[in-house]
């Protein structure tokens, strides 16, 4: 039996009985008390059958009877007194503030946060949900206004900055430990490599002839002299430059044997250091030179596009690095998030202020917006039409006034028996 249908089917039962006890009653095929008995419990069960489906009919339609019509449709025509009386009671009964308040006060709101992060799955799920906002913002790094503003913040940083002290004590440490001396055996090689090439002998040799052809014009005793050289085979370009190429080379080879013995990269050093120390004891002229220096070297490095540049490569290689797919880096950040997040776990000092924070911030939020529960649940009220509220009320609550139905027709059956009982046996009326 559909429990939609029970309370139609039990009245339709109790008006087939009364019907069948009337019949048997009125061709006399059945006398006596028993009957009587029955049938008054069956007529008491159809009235109490019909009483309760006019009553659970009249609050969802209207009835068409005289005098009582107006009593009927009960929910649409009360829609305004009981929309309030529900807002009213979500507001001040079911979600009052100190019921929520109650709630919140008697419950941990950090740990579970906590514990719902921690799980893989919801890792997995945040991830995917905040990935294509996260990767949109990365992509706009470089974007003009960026760069802009991050210059706009840059330039006023590097003014007044005292470059020289550190800079001071950096050279000096540098020249101690003859840390530079590696980077002086590059440029010693770059330096052989481009001495050595074809490009600078052709160079020397022209720059030999050129001073030759100069010594020649100087006066007529040098050009005599000069021109003998050049007919005697003592004097040519070529041969002295390929000489001066050779001792140039073997200049930076005995440099690169043994630079920290060298007579040249001792001076050096010596000035290095020296200089060092005026940068670092406060010698003013050498402190403001290096610090205009360092200032105007920094303004051309931003003009030349370098946080464009930085900002650019920054980008690209978040994108690569984090956002295609899982690697070394992606996993590198989800264990110390995982880390993190475990050792917040285990820390009950912090717990219980991020609990008092939460709730304090809920409770603040309350207090100002609670209202706008009652106006949420006014305005979604509101927005049903009369049909459709009648459907929904008749929909979570039509179960259980069929059963009122039924219940109706049972008790009104017992108590029509019962009554009979007593007339028959109390007060020895006959029917």
């Amino acid at each position: 039996m559909k429990k939609n249908k029970l309370g139609n089917r039990s009245l339709a039962i109790a008006v087939i009985l009364m019907v069948a006890a009337l019949v048997l009653k009125y061709y006399k095929i059945y006398e006596g008390h028993t009957l009587e008995i029955l049938l008054a419990g069956f007529e008491a069960a159809v009235v109490g059958g019909v009483a309760d489906w006019f009553a659970v009919r009249a609050l969802f339609q209207e009835i068409p009877i005289p005098v009582v019509k107006k009593h009927t449709n009960i929910i649409v025509k009360s829609r305004e007194k009981l929309s309030a009386g529900i807002v009213d009671l979500v507001n001040n009964e079911w979600l009052s503030k100190e019921m929520i308040r109650d709630k919140i006060s008697g419950v941990s709101l950090a740990k579970p946060i906590v514990d719902y992060l921690l799980e893989g799955d919801n890792q997995e799920s945040i991830r995917q949900t905040l990935k294509p906002e996260l990767e949109a913002l990365v992509l706009k790094l470089d974007h003009d206004d960026v760069v802009e503003t991050l210059e706009g913040v840059i330039k006023p940083a590097i003014k007044g900055n005292n470059f020289a002290v550190p800079l001071g004590n950096l050279l000096k440490q540098t020249i101690k430990d003859k840390d530079h001396h590696g980077m002086l055996q590059v440029f010693l090689e770059v330096l052989k490599e481009k001495i050595g090439a074809d490009g600078t002998l052709e160079f020397l040799t022209t720059e030999v002839q050129t001073l030759v052809n100069k010594q020649k014009e100087g006066s007529p005793i040098k050009g005599l002299l000069v021109g003998a050289g050049q007919v005697l085979g003592a004097i040519k370009p070529q041969r002295i430059a390929q000489g001066i190429q050779e001792q140039l080379i073997s200049l930076i080879e005995e440099v690169q044997a043994a630079p920290e013995r060298h007579k040249i990269i001792i001076a050096l050093d010596d000035q290095l250091y020296e200089y060092g120390e005026r940068l670092a004891s406060g010698d003013q002229k050498a402190q403001e030179d290096i610090n205009a220096f360092g200032e105007q070297f920094l303004e051309r490095l931003l003009g030349s596009g370098i946080v464009k540049q930085g900002l650019t490569r920054l980008k690209t290689t978040i994108k690569t690095q984090i956002f295609d797919g899982d690697n070394t880096y992606t996993k590198l950040i989800r264990d110390k998030v995982n880390n993190a997040l475990q050792a917040f776990q285990d820390d009950t000092t912090k717990l219980a202020h991020t609990d008092a924070w939460l709730k304090s911030t809920i409770l603040q939020l309350i207090d100002t917006h609670h209202h706008k529960i009652g106006e949420l649940v006014g305005e979604s009220l509101g927005k049903l039409s009369n049909v459709e509220l009648v459907k929904q009320i008749e929909t979570k609550v039509g179960e259980d006034l069929q059963y009122i139905r039924l219940n109706g027709a049972i008790v009104g059956g017992i108590v029509g028996m019962i009554i009979m009982v007593i007339k028959l046996f109390v007060l020895d009326s006959h029917v």
